[in-house]
């Protein structure tokens, strides 16, 4: 363990914040020499980084960490640093804001699947074009199509709603 990670390991222990240069030196751990593999010395960086208590050095340092991995680092490296990166403030926020985006975008698809499967049975068979235009309709639209899909007699009264 080199002199600066002493040093930073000891300040993290005792909750001490870290300096600006604590903090780069941290991040170019990565790229020194040393005993340690490459790989070795990117998961003990990022577990360094991840012991900073203050929000806005922490996610500074790992943002630089990131940025040299993207660079220099290897699979092992970055899946470690995407490990420690969700287990941050910062980090969870984005995949619960991903995942929200990818159950709404499901929802959506599945009412896209919903009409047409109803069309398909009340009309027996849609036109290509109209199947494209549905799946590029807007939520709203979709509800609108399908409670009126009752009222609906011939195929061709979709095309208001296009």
């Amino acid at each position: 363990m080199s002199i600066c990670e002493r040093q930073i390991d000891k300040k993290s222990l005792n909750n001490e914040e870290l300096t600006n240069e604590e903090i780069l030196g941290l991040t170019f751990i990565p790229l020194m020499k040393g005993k340690l593999t490459r790989t070795e010395r990117t998961i003990k960086s990022i577990e360094l980084a991840n012991k900073i208590e203050t929000g806005e050095k922490k996610i500074k340092c790992l943002t630089m960490l990131y940025a040299l991995l993207e660079k220099f680092g290897d699979e092992e490296s970055k899946k470690k640093f995407k490990e420690v990166f969700n287990m941050t403030e910062i980090g969870k926020m984005i995949l619960e804001d991903g995942m929200a985006k990818g159950m709404e975008k499901g929802r959506a698809e599945g009412k896209v699947e919903l009409l047409l499967k109803q069309l398909t049975k009340k009309f027996k068979k849609i036109p290509e074009e109209y199947k494209k235009k549905i799946k590029e309709l807007p939520d709203e639209t979709l509800e609108i199509i399908g409670l009126e899909i009752f009222d609906i007699e011939d195929i061709k009264e979709l095309e208001k709603y296009f």
